[in-house]
């Protein structure tokens, strides 16, 4: 048998430091300067002096953990949640909204003006464009992990940096209706017998009510069955297990949100915004810059069940919506019926892989001069590429991904747009995850 040598890893050599951080990065991390070095600090805020202890040494920068606070910032607040230290939902709340909203603000800034090589003076010159809202109490829809833990069911979400689940009972980040619910909801799942059938369990609020989707890995015995039906219908909770198939056990069938007295109908396990005020927002700053008219035709990209479509459709001619999943272009038909007395501009909804060139054709051959696009992580630069053929002399581009939107404005930019509005979205306070959009004009109209 042949032996490999495997060297051995080297020791890091304990360092301890005191740094004065000068500002956040982009996942809410205290930068600090050391020799030209570039220390990263754990829960470190800019103006605090702190002692830290070296937990990752490279050549051109360092991690580190705080040891002593020297002082502390006056952005420092108090984390509301009694498990912040264990969870890794919310990794920022002992900083300020407004820092956090300033440093996403800036991130992105950053990041747009290196991709496209242009220093937006113009946006940077100006009062930073940030939507937000309330900074808890916001998320109407959350997936809970469960795992057993010496018979016991743990119910939460998982730990930073870890596959280990923080039991909880109460959530400051969920509105009032889930967080309510989590203690007597943790309450009826222990008194199931065959906890092992347990997957995962999603929260859902919305206007028609409170959702529950039970992921479960082998049938339900009648009695777990009948406990959780029970708990349901005490609770006027719609409830539907989730195995091979979605199966609606009790409740309302018909699950739907209501968006500029639209109504939008939706499957428990369709994509909505989890943030329904900024949603809100989100969508009229959209209409404010698209200035719609009677005479405007609209592609919509990316389109879902009509989040966007709906609204743009009482103002506008036409509204063109494409989508990959033709269930969602279904639901988007839908409900231009059930909202058509309110509806004024011609729909059409296309289902459509946006990735794929070779589909392009099924949704660009028609005249659009404004075109609104809401893609999933992965961006759209193959889209924003034949968007750029169609001439548009609008575009809004909403996007939860930094790194894509800047590398498809550079796409933009390139065929003659000009980058004319940044915002931030606030969708997800206490977090590090960055929602932003911008409104992008051709030169010249």
């Amino acid at each position: 048998m042949v032996n490999f040598y495997t060297p051995q890893k080297k020791k890091l050599k304990p360092q301890k430091l005191t740094v004065t951080v000068s500002s956040l990065d982009t996942f809410g991390q205290g930068v600090a300067n050391h020799n030209g070095k570039t220390i990263f600090v754990k829960s470190a805020l800019p103006n605090e002096t702190v002692d830290i202890d070296v937990t990752e040494n490279k050549k051109n920068y360092a991690k580190a953990k705080v040891i002593k606070y020297h002082n502390l910032s006056k952005d420092r607040v108090k984390p509301q949640c009694e498990y912040y230290q264990k969870c890794g939902g919310c990794e920022l709340q002992h900083i300020s909204p407004h820092l956090q909203q300033q440093a996403k603000y800036d991130a992105l800034i950053k990041l747009l003006q290196k991709e496209i090589g242009q220093p937006l003076t113009h946006i940077t010159q100006n009062t930073p464009l940030i939507i937000a809202d309330q900074p808890y109490h916001y998320r109407r829809r959350a997936r809970l992990s469960i795992n057993i833990v010496k018979g016991e069911l743990v119910i939460g979400f998982r730990q930073a940096e870890s596959n280990q689940i923080t039991n909880i009972k109460h959530c400051p980040v969920l509105v009032v209706e889930l967080d309510f619910l989590l203690a007597p909801l943790q309450n009826v799942l222990n008194r199931i017998k065959q906890k092992k059938a347990l997957g995962h369990i999603e929260l859902i609020s919305v206007d028609s009510g409170i959702i529950i989707v039970l992921r479960h890995t082998m049938p339900l015995t009648d009695h777990d069955s009948n406990l959780l039906k029970q708990f349901a219908e005490d609770n006027n909770i719609s409830l539907y297990f989730h195995g091979k198939d979605l199966v609606h056990i009790t409740g309302n069938t018909e699950h739907f949100y209501l968006i500029n007295n639209l109504k939008l109908t939706f499957s428990p396990l369709d994509f909505i915004q989890v943030n329904c005020k900024i949603n809100q927002k989100m969508i009229n700053q959209a209409l404010e810059w698209l200035t719609l008219k009677s005479t405007d035709q609209v592609l919509d990209l990316f389109c879902g069940m009509g989040n966007f479509s709906l609204p743009m459709a009482t103002l506008c001619k036409t509204v063109t919506g494409v989508e990959g999943v033709d269930a969602l272009v279904a639901k988007a038909k839908l409900n231009i019926l059930l909202n058509n007395t309110k509806i004024c501009a011609e729909t059409n909804f296309l289902t459509s892989n946006l990735d794929d060139n070779q589909q392009f054709s099924i949704w660009c051959q028609s005249q659009f001069n404004k075109v609104l696009l809401d893609p999933a992580r992965a961006g759209a630069l193959n889209a924003t590429i034949e968007i750029a053929k169609l001439a548009p002399t609008k575009i809004v581009y909403i996007s939860c991904n930094p790194a894509t939107i800047a590398r498809d404005s550079k796409q933009l930019i390139q065929a003659g747009y000009q980058i004319e509005q940044v915002a931030i979205l606030d969708m997800f306070p206490q977090t590090k995850h960055i929602e932003s959009m911008l409104l992008l004009t051709k030169s010249g109209t």
